[in-house]
């Protein structure tokens, strides 16, 4: 939104290293008038679509290091010159440091106090024990011995994971003593900053539950349903929106939700809450305050007309959001993960045409060329394809069909796996 001359801008939004596959964020906040501002590497996917930039140099190198307070200082003197309105992030471990700025700043959004307790697992399980949210039992490790002691009190089977990662990268299953030099190895060689945890596996189908939260009081927006991969990993693979579930158990998946997020202290976020659905009702596995990936912001804009990120522009700017629901489809999530060996060939198909109607997203990662092993976390996921119609049969028949509109092909690379 702005006016005659540079100085007369009203809302400037710095993206903090924006994801390649989040631009419907940035084109979001474009097209609603917001100067852009992107901070990160020259070389990333995303750095040409700001109208500003702050070069910095790689901020996962930064925040492995222990220092972050370069890149907030330069944030800072960038904002003397050219105030900001507000600061967004699409992964967990930046959101200390959005925090910690927008306390330096006085802009609306996460508190340094809410951004580290959203970004370490410990602290999270923590507080949500305390208000007394539902979820599963834990423990912290930093030694091999020690995760079996924990696992032993725990009992099996459980679920090992860095405190400091998403995406599921390094979360493993292990189902006996003998399955925990594994999961160990990962945790050991996936954190960041040398934080783990043991869970025990809640066994259920998975749910998310995507929200805003504003002045502290939370709406929830959609449920989504979860193809959940098999163990030892955890591959989030398909998804629907919204959820089919009987009305008794969506009302409580929303007040647990709501209750997890209160917990944390979030004043003003959007949340992607993961939930299992056991036999003793919904339990939190993790709050993620930010917009749930793998296109469900798209998903979610589909199904039920309500933009996630439009509504967290109005969040940030003291906006009272329209979360009134335009539409009622179904949304529905593909992803490809098989495949391994080098990649001769990508052959595109034309059902995205043929179904132009249902056809929301499709995305490829892979290129003649690469490389790939049998994948590990969703940081792997080949192809990711997303269909919409008017009723669930509809959807998931267009979204089958276009998964099969990517034909992949690969070669045996001697020595590899």
């Amino acid at each position: 939104m702005t006016q005659a001359g540079e100085d007369m801008v009203l809302e400037r939004v710095l993206f903090l290293r924006p994801l390649h596959e989040r631009e419907i964020g940035v084109l979001t906040f474009a097209r609603r008038g917001v100067e852009i501002v992107i901070a990160d590497h020259p070389g990333s996917e995303l750095f040409g679509l700001g109208d500003r930039q702050i070069p910095v140099d790689t901020l996962v190198d930064a925040f492995r290091r222990g220092d972050m307070s370069a890149v907030e200082d330069r944030i800072v003197r960038f904002h003397q010159q050219f105030p900001l309105t507000g600061i967004t992030a699409d992964f967990d471990y930046l959101l200390p440091t959005v925090g910690r700025l927008n306390d330096r700043l006085g802009l609306r959004g996460h508190t340094a106090r809410t951004g580290a307790v959203c970004a370490d697992k410990r602290s999270q399980r923590a507080m949500l024990d305390k208000a007394g949210v539902p979820g599963p039992a834990w423990r912290t490790f930093t030694t091999r011995a020690g995760l079996s002691r924990a696992a032993a009190e725990l009992g099996f089977p459980v679920v090992v994971k860095p405190a400091d990662r998403s995406n599921s990268a390094a979360v493993v299953y292990a189902g006996s003593e003998a399955e925990l030099d594994a999961a160990y190895q990962a945790v050991l060689d996936q954190s960041w900053t040398g934080g783990y945890l043991v869970e025990r596996y809640l066994d259920g189908p998975e749910v998310s539950v995507e929200a805003i939260t504003q002045a502290g009081r939370t709406s929830v927006i959609a449920v989504v349903a979860k193809e959940i991969g098999h163990p030892p990993r955890f591959l989030k693979l398909g998804a629907e929106v919204p959820a089919e579930l009987p009305e008794r158990l969506r009302g409580q998946v929303h007040e647990v939700a709501v209750a997890a997020v209160g917990a944390l202290g979030i004043s003003d976020a959007p949340t992607h809450t993961e939930l299992r659905l056991t036999r003793d009702g919904p339990q939190v596995i993790e709050v993620n305050a930010r917009i749930g990936g793998l296109f469900l912001a798209h998903m979610v804009l589909a199904a039920t007309g309500i933009n996630l990120y439009g509504a967290w522009c109005d969040v940030l700017h003291g906006r009272t959001p329209d979360l009134t629901p335009s539409r009622a489809a179904v949304a529905v999530r593909r992803c490809v993960s098989e495949g391994v060996g080098e990649v001769t060939a990508v052959v595109v198909g034309d059902e995205p045409v043929r179904l132009a109607a249902e056809h929301v997203e499709t995305r490829c990662y892979v290129r003649p060329g690469s490389v790939l092993r049998s994948i590990e976390d969703n940081f792997g996921i080949r192809a990711v394809h997303v269909a919409c119609a008017p009723t669930r049969a509809a959807a998931v028949a267009a979204a089958d069909r276009l998964a099969g509109t990517l034909d992949v092909h690969f070669a045996p690379v001697s020595g590899r796996p």
